[in-house]
């Protein structure tokens, strides 16, 4: 067994055995993996820099258009109001290219879409994650609801 393949087996089962908690707990501790691997990557950075730049600017329409510009596909992510819809058409966490599969796996992202949206727009949001590859649908979607 590879090494690669011997860690997403064990990340696997973690995931697992994470599930046999309530969901709350679950859910909360992997929403926290989340924001840790947001904070490190260049998409954070990317948002930090917009918030830098446009440190006066309070108007989330504006802090929006200039995330979309900078970093998505215009089709991938829309927003009306106060909701925000995020598209992906495939998986773009790395554990789950490396193989692990557990559907669990999903509310890091959830984490980590919420470190970036509440980063950038300075208040709390809500995150309801509408469907996922590692639910077996065919796209990701998360509906993303900035609280006033």
């Amino acid at each position: 067994m590879t090494e690669d393949k011997r860690i997403t087996n064990w990340i696997n089962h973690n995931l697992t055995e994470l599930g046999k908690l309530n969901d709350y707990n679950a859910i909360k501790i992997l929403k926290n993996c989340g924001n840790n691997c947001c904070e490190n990557s260049e998409l954070y950075k990317t948002v930090c820099d917009i918030k830098t730049n446009n440190s006066s600017e309070k108007d989330i329409d504006i802090l929006f258009k200039h995330l979309k510009k900078s970093y998505f596909q215009p089709n991938n992510i829309t927003k009306k109001g106060n909701t925000i819809n995020l598209i992906f058409e495939s998986c773009t966490c790395p554990m789950a290219k490396k193989g692990v599969n557990n559907p669990l796996l999903c509310n890091c992202t959830i984490g980590y879409s919420e470190k970036i949206f509440e980063t950038l727009f300075g208040r709390e949001l809500s995150i309801n994650l509408k469907k996922s590859i590692l639910n077996g649908d065919r796209y990701c979607e998360q509906e993303i609801i900035i609280q006033k």
